[in-house]
């Protein structure tokens, strides 16, 4: 099932252009990594598809109530609240009381034990962890995480590499970590000179897909070159 589909999306910064033409499609049970080099955008493409960033032109479909969760980089979070209460921020009392059970277990999994510790005091990596039991507690159709592995040990990495693979909605995520992106994508976006690639399988797998695309690339520049070369004589 299609949740959501982005067509030609463009993205500068002033004068410097950050996505040109970059087109794609999500669907339920997609796990996609996004990877590229540090200030390519990729950042960027995930504020976009979560729609707390504006892009400058395109399009973006998304079926009728779709639930977005997206974990920054960094979480903000408010002075006051309670571990618990940023957990269901936003959500319903209901909601809370059927999730409260399973919201603890999360927190403890990822070292936080405690839940009435004001947000203000948590140093920046619980701060993360928090959010990410947040974007986990609560249910959603796309869960978009940017970096989810930072600040987690050994251990939180391997317990979130099998929630994540267990999830049932669509998965868009970056992360350094290649071991990750094996275990849990079944897709990757690269982007790379301003522009999105898709390719089929987890990290392992795009690699020889992508220098596939790069010896071809190679080879049809060569004929290029070659075809130039015996025109220049030819004149």
């Amino acid at each position: 099932m299609l949740l959501l589909s982005a067509e030609k999306i463009e993205k500068s910064y002033g004068i410097k252009p950050l996505l040109e033409g970059a087109s794609l499609y999500l669907s339920r049970g997609d796990k996609v990594g996004v990877v590229g080099l540090n200030g390519m955008g990729k950042s960027t493409l995930l504020k976009i598809i979560a729609g707390v960033e504006q892009y400058d032109s395109g399009s973006i479909t998304k079926i009728p109530h779709l639930v977005i969760h997206y974990l920054p980089q960094q979480p903000d979070m408010q002075a006051g609240n309670t571990v618990l209460q940023q957990v269901f921020l936003g959500a319903s009392e209901e909601l809370r009381q059927m999730k409260e059970y399973e919201a603890k277990s999360i927190l403890t999994k990822l070292g936080i034990s405690d839940f009435q510790q004001d947000v203000s005091t948590l140093s920046g990596g619980q701060k993360k962890r928090v959010a990410i039991a947040s974007a986990l507690a609560t249910p959603c159709d796309l869960l978009i995480l940017d970096e989810p592995t930072n600040h987690l040990d050994h251990h939180m990495v391997a317990w979130l590499e099998q929630t994540l693979q267990k999830f049932r909605g669509a998965l868009l995520m970056i992360t350094h970590d290649r071991y990750f992106l094996d275990a849990v994508c079944n897709r990757i976006f690269e982007i790379e000179d301003n522009t999105l690639t898709a390719y089929k399988g987890n990290y392992s797998a795009y690699l020889p897909q992508k220098e596939a695309a790069v010896a071809l690339q190679q080879k049809q520049h060569d004929a290029d070159m070659e075809k130039a070369a015996k025109l220049e004589d030819y004149i």
